[in-house]
């Protein structure tokens, strides 16, 4: 399948996973509120920094490995499934052992459910390394099968948790449980061929694996605090109900990742398994019409999002829209930085993206600092955007660098491009054309 359709079937479910992603935030926002909905964003913060601590990032070098056929499938996922509980584990024993320093982030929150939201921890680091093997084999359908899946699973356990049986913050992380477990399921059937365990440790796949997967791990881990450290830092200057506000901002401006997102798991296999000297130009373009389709839903965002907010989530949480505007700008920027480090990773070079993250953050926390106690979630925003345009800004220098290519080139439509740009928008214009006759012959 090519890099086409592989974006658009996975465009296609990012349109699905949105529509389900809002319908989950709804519920939560509506039967929780502002104050516990802080909390439960507290909650998956918990997760998601012990898995984004204990992935080591193996599941780029999984991908690799796959892509390039060093390793056989069994090995791959016999390393997978050891790794996963045995770093998962460590993240978790680090994360109590380490618990003075970091628990005024998480006071208010009920002790079992820190438990179960650590532990959860170790099924994301699993489900991620399936998912980059599924990417690995290009097999981007059975990847979004999987997602899709745990969306779905997540908002119908919402609906009788909450709605039904208004189990409150406890219906939120078994319902992650359950979403975690529907996707493994799909996915380890998607892979069942390479179910069965193998000598992973011999040979030198955990030797390499590692020395591949900590460039991306470090990348990895300062992303995750570039864009979710703000989160934290509202807490500890403000309340469990700013936090709330703040993280349906954050929550509906990620949304607008729909078709970057798309894009990510076909261009990484695309360029990993190219070495043409324009093997790029698909990530090139990929970013112009990337950052157009984002300029474009902020300024549609800016004059609705509002009355989207009191619409779906009440006008309890009315406050989210300041700081959702001060996240557009981040937002459109954002994706120049992931789209082009993804192509530096699949030419092997995952180190490079790793500089800029870790400048930005340095800008991100001193910012926050100084925004929160003046603006609150809206000087968490702003601080993000700022620290969103320098890692693309860094992004680009690396990339140029690195490559035969041009500024212009990053921002100039080519031939080639007008061409197909034409003849899609004309099949496209004779299609409606075409639905439109019908229709109006009945």
């Amino acid at each position: 399948m090519s890099f086409l359709r592989h974006s658009l079937s996975t465009f296609a479910t990012q349109i699905v996973i949105m529509g389900l992603g809002i319908a989950s935030g709804i519920i939560t926002a509506r039967v929780l509120g502002p104050h516990l909905k802080g909390q439960a964003a507290l909650l998956t913060m918990i997760t998601q920094l012990l898995y984004m601590v204990g992935n080591m990032g193996l599941g780029s070098a999984f991908s690799f490995f796959i892509a390039k056929e060093q390793f056989t499938g069994r090995q791959i996922h016999s390393c997978a499934l050891v790794s996963a509980f045995f770093f998962g584990s460590i993240s978790i024993v680090v994360f109590y052992c380490t618990m003075p320093f970091h628990a005024v982030f998480w006071e208010g929150l009920s002790s079992n459910l820190i438990f179960y939201s650590a532990l959860l921890s170790v099924l994301y680091i699993y489900s991620t390394y399936l998912t980059r093997i599924l990417v690995g084999y290009d097999r981007i359908h059975s990847m979004n099968i999987g997602t899709i899946a745990r969306s779905f699973i997540n908002v119908l356990t919402l609906i009788v948790l909450l709605l039904i049986w208004n189990h409150g913050l406890d219906g939120v992380v078994i319902s992650l449980w359950l979403a975690a477990v529907a996707q493994i399921a799909v996915f380890l059937f998607a892979l069942r061929a390479d179910i069965r365990l193998s000598r992973f440790w011999e040979g030198n796949l955990i030797r390499t694996s590692l020395s591949y997967g900590i460039k991306s791990h470090m990348l990895l881990l300062i992303n995750f605090l570039n864009y979710r450290i703000d989160m934290l830092l509202v807490k500890h200057f403000t309340d469990d109900a700013a936090v709330g506000f703040y993280s349906l901002a954050v929550g509906m401006a990620e949304l607008m990742w729909l078709v970057p997102n798309a894009t990510v798991a076909p261009l990484f296999a695309s360029v990993a398994k190219s070495e043409a000297a324009d093997r790029s130009l698909l990530t090139l373009r990929t970013i112009r019409w990337s950052f157009v389709f984002l300029v474009v839903l902020a300024l549609g965002a800016i004059f609705l999002g509002r009355l989207f907010i009191d619409l779906l989530y009440g006008s309890d949480f009315l406050p989210s829209y300041q700081p959702f505007l001060g996240l557009l700008p981040g937002i459109c920027l954002f994706p120049v930085f992931k789209l082009l480090n993804i192509d530096l990773a699949a030419r092997g070079f995952p180190g490079f993206g790793t500089i800029a993250s870790a400048v930005s953050l340095v800008i991100n926390v001193i910012f926050n600092i100084l925004l929160i106690p003046q603006l609150g979630p809206l000087g968490a925003a702003l601080a993000s955007s700022l620290s969103y345009g320098c890692m693309a800004f860094i992004s680009i220098i690396f990339f140029l660098k690195k490559t035969s290519y041009r500024f212009s080139d990053l921002v100039t439509i080519d031939a080639e491009e007008w061409v197909f740009i034409y003849e899609k928008g004309s099949a496209s214009l004779l299609t409606i054309r075409n639905y439109i006759k019908l229709f109006w012959k009945h």
